[in-house]
């Protein structure tokens, strides 16, 4: 399982790995899992951890059989902090996991659960309190992409896609593109209820999500680049014009940019032409189940 950190709180970090050893142990010692290893990464300008081999050997035993940190020094964002974690994996499956996560106790053996069927390579967790409202069949799981918050993959599945595409999606969309790019090389993404987490998100009074700059930004960025990438340049269009006139400077900022990606051929080459996979309902990346303003 692994971890990229940007500037968290150590205090924090530390319980939300302190659940998901609680959940780790107890699948294995329902043989749920086998060997388990934790692998941290470390974006933040400063070292998150300040004594990680003192963290690292209150974990390992009946939880882990290692952990890993490594503070890379430069901020690789999500995609590109889990892609250099991938290149050291070994195992066959990898947790990946949101350091604002606290993992329930049966996290682990749920999200195993479903690998009997060789057709599924990404398995979702449900995240609470504010859980995600993108459709899922209620019998199969199935549903269009994982949320990067918590999902668990095979081994396959990173090698066939090359995991998460830090060249286009610095932190926001990298999991849906990831979760399409797995479903045209022919693995299905389920979602599984059972498996719970708790993920530290909060809701205005207007049902709207207390967002970070950050965010915002590169969730512009993403309206942009998925539909263009997933062969919707009318899409990418329409998502631009709206930047562009939505008087918010950030967002406006985010359109110039790519306007001038576009006028300097920089725009990624497109993908899933018959539209097998990529689906664009709204304003969102799959249809939705309810909204949190209704």
């Amino acid at each position: 399982m692994q971890f990229v950190l940007y500037g968290n709180d150590q205090e924090s970090f530390g319980r939300c790995l302190q659940a998901v050893a609680t959940a780790s142990e107890l699948a294995r010692k329902r043989s749920c899992i086998g060997r388990a290893v934790v692998a941290i990464g470390d974006s933040s300008p400063r070292p998150v951890l300040t004594e990680p081999d003192l963290l690292a050997s209150w974990l390992v035993g009946s939880a882990f059989d290692a952990v890993s940190y490594e503070h890379f020094g430069d901020n690789l964002g999500s995609a590109g902090g889990h892609n250099r974690l991938f290149e050291g994996m070994v195992e066959d499956l990898v947790l990946v996991l949101n350091p604002d996560t606290y993992a329930g106790p049966r996290l682990i053996c749920e999200l195993v659960a479903p690998l009997g069927d060789t057709s599924i390579g990404v398995i979702e967790g449900r995240q609470i309190p504010v859980e995600h409202p993108k459709v899922h069949h209620p019998v199969s799981g199935d549903t269009g992409w994982a949320c990067g918050a918590c999902f668990l993959a095979r081994a396959a599945v990173v090698k066939d896609t090359g995991g998460f595409d830090p060249s286009l999606f610095f932190l926001y969309g990298d999991d849906v593109d990831f979760s399409w790019r797995a479903r045209l090389a022919g693995w299905r993404i389920v979602h599984r209820p059972a498996a719970r987490f708790f993920h530290d998100k909060r809701l205005t009074p207007d049902g709207v999500l207390h967002v970070t700059e950050a965010e915002r930004r590169y969730a512009a960025e993403a309206a942009v680049l998925l539909p263009w990438r997933y062969s919707r340049p009318d899409v990418a269009e329409r998502n631009l014009k709206d930047l562009e006139s939505s008087g918010d400077e950030l967002l406006q900022a985010v359109a110039a940019e790519m306007r001038e990606r576009q006028r300097r051929h920089r725009m990624p080459d497109a993908l899933d032409p018959e539209g097998k996979v990529a689906e664009f309902v709204e304003d969102q990346f799959a249809e939705h189940r309810f909204s949190y303003r209704d």
